[in-house]
């Protein structure tokens, strides 16, 4: 039986993903750094899944949200793999991220996303945008609830709510 206890590496690792979110990269050395520490948790996270090490509902999400951030097909439909195991054993932000890993692998295939969750910024006028193509022709009436996928606007306001306006942007 796997043990009940979360991984605290992984949970390190975790912590480390975010942080590297959370910080503002201002040039391509700085973006080729952060793939560069992605690929190495990625790396790392193979490792632990090969040893049997992901087993709390904590540890599927956090190794989610850890391949989430790859760069290819099989970076992402791990992430979706993941989230859902989650998501089934009860961890309520692996729903979001079972529809926003799956949006992503599609559009990595150049295939339109289902259920809207994928972004992207628009730095000429400092907002984001829905990144298109959409196709959310099939989705039943209660699945993006079901995932807590807010509307399109919902989350424009949300992420546009966090911009920085221009005159801070100038000044800074």
């Amino acid at each position: 039986m796997p043990p009940e206890t979360d991984n605290l590496r992984l949970e390190e690792l975790h912590a480390a993903d975010q942080n590297d979110r959370a910080r503002v990269l201002t040039s391509a050395k700085d973006v080729e750094a952060l793939k560069k520490r992605d690929l190495e948790r990625r790396r790392e996270l193979f490792e632990m899944i090969a040893r049997g090490e992901i087993n709390t509902q904590n540890d599927l999400y956090r190794a989610a949200v850890i391949f989430l951030h790859g760069a290819e097909p099989k970076d992402f439909l791990a992430a979706h793999r993941l989230a859902v195991m989650g998501a089934v054993n009860g961890h309520r932000a692996s729903r979001w991220l079972a529809a926003a890993s799956l949006d992503r692998f599609l559009m990595s295939l150049g295939l339109p996303q289902t259920y809207g969750t994928q972004f992207e910024h628009d730095a000429e006028q400092n907002r984001y945008q829905l990144r298109l193509p959409i196709d959310d022709a099939s989705l039943l009436h209660f699945e993006k609830r079901f995932f807590n996928v807010p509307s399109v606007m919902e989350r424009l306001a949300q992420l546009n709510g966090k911009m920085i306006p221009d005159a801070e942007r100038k000044a800074a």
